[in-house]
């Protein structure tokens, strides 16, 4: 059975039009290569200035660092047995979710 052979016009063309779409790949791989690493230096710029405070404004009437990290260790020590959760009272979670 004959197997049909486009023209070399035809094959010349094809091979144009793949370099075309190779070339256009290639661009687009060199911009996502750039993005990815200019996204990585945001990332870290943004959990540098959220873990030095510098992310949001900050409240004046919030307490200090040292303070919270105290009552969580205070908390752990006593087994979270004076622990308040916020919304207590309200019933189970689940009756609250509609479960």
């Amino acid at each position: 059975m004959p197997t049909p052979l486009c023209t070399l016009p035809e094959q010349q063309e094809i091979v144009r039009l793949l370099d075309e779409q190779f070339t256009v790949i290639e661009q687009n791989e060199r911009e996502i290569d750039a993005a990815l690493k200019r996204s990585e230096v945001l990332r870290q710029s943004i959990l540098k200035k959220a873990f030095t405070g510098q992310l949001v404004p900050q409240n004046p009437t919030d307490e200090p660092v040292s303070a919270l990290l105290g009552r969580i260790r205070k908390e752990r020590e006593t087994g979270g047995q004076n622990r308040k959760f916020p919304g207590k009272g309200r019933g189970p979670i689940r009756a609250r979710l509609g479960g």
